[in-house]
């Protein structure tokens, strides 16, 4: 008999106090994860010990800190209704993005540092094959922070969330049968595709094949020796949200990609500022400020084209806001649904 990682299942509970593990259950196993991934990291204090022996033997190192990577992906879609939420949003909540209703129509997602804390216990099951009645292993993560890129990575194609936690290896353990969690209450809505959607940036239209947006989280953990991993969870300590694009050239007289790189902040906006807006029908993202970075030229299809980049810039500051409708810390935002 043997794990088979095919039958690999995650489950994911945001922490009431954070560092402190939650204990999932099946209605925790909700969100169609894709592809996990774990990686467990030990500081070690000197990976080439050695003592002055009078020969080449090594001595033993030191385990120090334990902490692990978790990697998956989601497809994105609509919640069981347009003002509840889906059960991925979670996760986002984790990569900082706060949630919020936008009256009876839609619900607003944007990064704010309010939510810099609110880590999430991420436990991966393996379930190990040959029986009717299979036992399993769960690894236990607590105090867990992530960063999220979410787009699409060709025409037609959905909508793809991939996540990226880092969160203290609490606990590797063997799981009886009926510990095994069943999952419960999927979200059910297609996943968002990337047909009909449109693409300004600056106000003029853009052909695109793929879209990326980075939220651009740095995480970095709270380190202290009361913890018995050495550490007491992670937290966002810096946001860099970049988003990329691949659209065909234009002439210079419709966009001046060269000309926006080389003057830095470029647009026909009063600030001195492009805006990037991206539709699908029930999705939208947002950036009111951007600031037009390193394009490369490119080849889509036998097209000339680019390999665009923009800085996703702080909304302003009061008073002195490109958009009105977000507040000034905002630099991007993903609206599921509409505002009314």
């Amino acid at each position: 008999m043997s794990y088979t990682l095919n039958l690999r299942y995650l489950v994911g509970k945001l922490e009431d106090t954070p560092g402190t593990m939650e204990t999932p259950t099946g209605d925790d196993f909700n969100v169609r994860v894709k592809n996990p991934e774990i990686s467990p990291i030990i500081e070690w204090d000197d990976d080439a010990a050695k003592f002055a022996s009078g020969n080449h033997g090594e001595e033993e190192a030191v385990a120090g800190a334990q902490s692990a990577t978790i990697n998956f992906s989601i497809r994105m879609g609509m919640g069981d209704s347009v003002i509840l939420e889906p059960n991925w949003a979670k996760y986002f909540n984790a990569c900082g993005i706060k949630g919020a209703t936008v009256s009876t129509t839609g619900i607003s997602y944007q990064p704010l540092k309010e939510y810099d804390n609110k880590p999430i216990t991420i436990w991966v099951y393996d379930i190990l094959t040959g029986s009717s009645s299979p036992t399993g292993l769960v690894y236990k993560f607590a105090g867990c922070i992530g960063n999220v890129n979410f787009g699409c990575e060709n025409i037609g194609k959905p909508w793809i969330a991939s996540f990226s936690f880092t969160g203290k290896c609490s606990d590797i353990a063997d799981v009886a049968n009926a510990s095994l969690l069943d999952g419960a209450d999927f979200d059910t809505a297609h996943p968002e595709k990337f047909l009909s959607n449109t693409l300004t940036i600056d106000t003029v239209n853009q052909c695109v094949t793929k879209f990326q947006l980075d939220a651009g989280n740095e995480i970095s953990p709270l380190y202290c020796q009361s913890e018995l991993t050495g550490i007491t969870y992670y937290q966002i300590t810096n946001r860099k949200p970049r988003f990329s694009c691949d659209p065909l050239m234009k002439s210079v007289a419709t966009e001046d990609i060269w000309g926006d790189m080389i003057s830095g902040l470029t647009g026909s906006q009063s600030i001195n500022t492009v805006a990037v807006a991206l539709a699908s029908d029930n999705f939208a993202l947002n950036i009111p400020k951007a600031q037009q970075i390193q394009a490369n030229l490119a080849n889509r299809e036998g097209l000339v084209s680019w390999d665009d980049n923009y800085r996703c810039l702080a909304n302003g500051w009061t008073g002195s806001v490109a958009s009105a409708t977000y507040e000034p810390e905002v630099t991007w935002e993903l609206l599921l649904g509409t505002r009314a």
